[in-house]
């Protein structure tokens, strides 16, 4: 297998740090924080890539924009084992298949949202057989959205999700919708499950076209209600699955920053 080091992810904080596209298999470790002055930071094209950051952090100058890591139409990538924060959204997966996310630190910067989300933790758009586990996500407006109809098979476990210091930005921490342009359908047949949601207005979000899904053995602890949309789901006649949930209602205070 071939194998790369991204020491060329490294640059003086005057640098220009450009979008690195890694279009070749391979086995890939970050030595160094790196920052983007705006777009995506780390584009993923080719399968088969394993990407360590190694305990590093990647940020952008332009707080609220761009990608940090996105995996684009490819298969097999894992991604593991660093910081990321600051982007419109920090990890994105798109129409990608059997893609791994674990270990990683998210923290955004608490922004307000701009006509919707403005941070986004992680984000699966088309994607399938894919495993999000382990992450710990802050101070976004919305902490995991899964959209389109071709998102199906996903499991979301043990991962940490909790909304920034001022109440009114925390949108949603997991959310589920069809994606922009391709009608009502959405994600289907996904697993979430063993997750801490707290500090969102909402702790779940299921359009009535993202079916039979199954939420299970999670804590949500929001400002407003555990699930936005509880008619989408079996109790109510829809068929999307939630058994064995704890739930409960947050004060809505703002917590003082670090």
């Amino acid at each position: 297998m071939f194998v790369a080091v991204l020491a060329s992810l490294s640059f003086a904080s005057s640098a220009m740090a450009q979008t690195w596209t890694i279009n070749r298999s391979g086995s890939y470790k970050l030595w160094r924080n790196y920052t983007v002055n705006s777009g995506d930071a780390v584009l993923i094209t080719a399968s088969d890539v394993a990407l360590d950051l190694n305990g590093f952090k990647i940020e952008t100058r332009a707080p609220g924009t761009g990608r940090g890591i996105v995996v684009q139409s490819a298969k097999g990538v894992s991604i593991k084992g660093g910081m990321l924060g600051g982007f419109n959204a920090n990890v994105a997966l798109t129409n990608s298949q059997n893609v791994r996310v674990d270990g990683l630190q998210i923290i955004g910067g608490g922004l307000a949202p701009n006509g919707g989300p403005t941070e986004i933790g992680i984000l699966l758009l088309n994607s399938w057989a894919c495993d999000i586990l382990n992450n710990s996500i802050s101070s976004v407006n919305l902490g995991i959205f899964v959209r389109g109809v071709n998102s199906t098979g996903n499991r979301i476990m043990k991962n940490i999700v909790v909304g920034g210091a001022t109440p009114a930005n925390n949108l949603l921490g997991i959310c589920y919708n069809p994606a922009a342009g391709e009608g009502t359908d959405g994600p289907r047949g996904d697993s979430i499950y063993n997750n801490q949601i707290a500090r969102f207005g909402f702790a779940v979000a299921v359009s009535a076209g993202s079916v039979s899904n199954m939420f299970n053995d999670n804590t949500l602890a929001s400002f407003t209600g555990a699930f936005r949309e509880p008619e989408n789901f079996s109790a109510q006649g829809g068929t999307n699955v939630e058994f064995d949930n704890t739930s409960v209602t947050l004060p809505s205070t703002t917590i003082p920053a670090p």
